[in-house]
């Protein structure tokens, strides 16, 4: 008899449930990280089973996997939200006898910790080839030591199999594994929230921009992407398989190369998808004849790294933008009709009460659709993470909350000043809402008397004088 091939187990534990921020934004979404990595083990000869908890209560679906799959091998996507959860599934493989291998996010950036509680590997970066012999040393009962482009424990500290290069052409990667999840559950709660049908693409890996505060433990500053006539592929496949008509571009950034996009615009007028689009870019790229020609193909929505409204924390953060950009993009944006998302970013180093009412009196000149207002984290093999490593208060992030609600080290002011900021936003995005319902005098009457309270009693308050242990910029 022929000899079994290996079983490998697929791990999402994020449980949206449980995800604050998911209850204010609805993104929705399968891991297209473990979908592609599905597909690409079956590809190999690896007989793959998932276990999405996305909308489950808890772990149970992988442990009633342990017993029907019987995998080798099981492996957990992780991020910091989901950390306590990717815990629990290595310690229920441990019970059944399976090795665990953590990848994603988190794990790439604090390794020895997810060894340490217990996972057998680590991948830091790209899993797909590292899986595959992983797996293959699970089936025949060998340590896991040694494989090129993990990590294993040992006993002075984690220990390197050695580096393994990236996947050079991203067009040898099979369409993601959507059969390994419940698409129509997706599907259905998008098409409840927004009568859209709505999936997610990835068409690269990687981002080239070196922002200070952002981590790139997977991919590093390396930038590959696929052909766009193998996006296209895609594209159609999700439309005829799941009457698709919503994509989100999950790129770190989308259309870094002008003439790619260029390419995947023209396919997708002549091919007549009418998919409606969503994509998360940088005010550098977005020029006026490249928006017109993306809303022309079906772009709906624009995920915008603002950050701040002064130039000097731009700089600071090593942005590479201008507030002239930030400004020329908004205006496009909204002559075009884009809705806009703008991500800003509280209390990095260098930031003074000055700079963030600057950042405000930009949010409130061109009111952006959507917004999110984050106090800064600094996240482990960061710039930033090095700079204020001194004065990290010690809390976990993922005892504090997510999205950037909690204030991790010793900042200019006080976490309370920094979580008024965030109200002042909310105010100001109300405003902005109410302009078509009320009459300008009244929303700049209660925008006065806001900033008047600002002035006269809450700063103070919340910036006492004198504050021990506080950091003046």
């Amino acid at each position: 008899m022929p000899e079994r091939r290996p079983r490998v187990l697929l791990v999402d534990p994020y449980v949206a449930r449980q995800d604050p921020m998911e209850r204010k934004f609805v993104e929705l979404y399968p891991s297209l990280g473990l979908l592609t990595l599905g597909a690409y083990l079956r590809g190999a000869g690896i007989d793959v089973a998932m276990a999405d908890l996305t909308f489950e209560r808890d772990a149970r679906p992988v442990e009633r996997a342990l017993r029907s799959f019987r995998p080798d091998l099981v492996g957990v996507h992780t991020k910091t939200l989901t950390h306590d959860r990717a815990v629990e599934v290595a310690q229920l493989a441990r019970a059944a006898g399976v090795p665990s291998v953590a990848g994603g996010p988190d794990s790439a950036t604090r390794t020895g910790l997810y060894l340490a509680e217990g996972f057998d590997a680590v991948v830091p970066a790209e899993g797909e080839p590292t899986l595959v012999d992983l797996a293959h040393r699970a089936r025949a009962g060998a340590p896991l030591s040694g494989v090129p482009g993990a990590v294993t424990a040992g006993p002075q500290g984690p220990i390197r199999g050695g580096p393994r290069p990236f996947l050079r052409d991203l067009d040898q990667l099979p369409l993601p594994a959507w059969d390994l999840v419940d698409m129509g559950r997706y599907l259905g709660a998008w098409e409840r929230a927004t009568g859209e049908r709505r999936a997610a693409v990835l068409t690269s890996r990687g981002c080239p921009f070196d922002c200070s505060w952002c981590s790139k433990p997977t991919f590093g500053r390396s930038f590959r992407q696929q052909s766009p006539e193998r996006v296209l592929a895609e594209l159609r496949a999700l439309k005829e398989r799941y009457r698709v008509n919503y994509v989100r571009f999950c790129d770190d950034v989308f259309g870094i190369h002008r003439p790619w996009i260029q390419r995947l615009l023209d396919g997708m007028l002549e091919e007549q998808l009418g998919l409606r689009f969503e994509c998360l870019a940088r005010v550098d790229l977005l020029k006026p004849d490249l928006l017109a020609k993306m809303r022309a193909a079906g772009l709906a929505r624009v995920y915008v790294g603002v950050e701040s409204g002064s130039q000097k924390m731009l700089d600071l953060m090593n942005r590479g933008t201008t507030l002239a950009q930030v400004e020329r993009t908004a205006q496009a944006l909204r002559d075009a009709g884009v809705r806009q998302f703008w991500f800003l970013m509280l209390g990095y180093p260098g930031e003074t009460a000055e700079d963030i009412e600057a950042t405000l009196q930009l949010f409130r000149r061109f009111s952006p659709e959507e917004y999110s207002v984050s106090i800064a984290v600094p996240i482990p093999g960061t710039r930033f993470h090095e700079k204020v490593r001194a004065r990290l208060t010690g809390v976990a992030r993922r005892t504090r909350g997510s999205g950037g609600g909690a204030l991790l080290f010793e900042a200019a002011y006080p976490e309370s000043f920094y979580r008024w900021e965030q109200h002042r936003f909310a105010l100001a995005a109300a405003l902005g809402r109410a302009r078509g319902r009320l009459s300008p005098r009244v929303v700049e009457r209660i925008g006065r008397a806001a900033d008047g309270f600002h002035r006269r009693v809450a700063a103070p308050l919340l910036v006492p004088e004198r504050r021990r242990g506080a950091r003046r910029p």
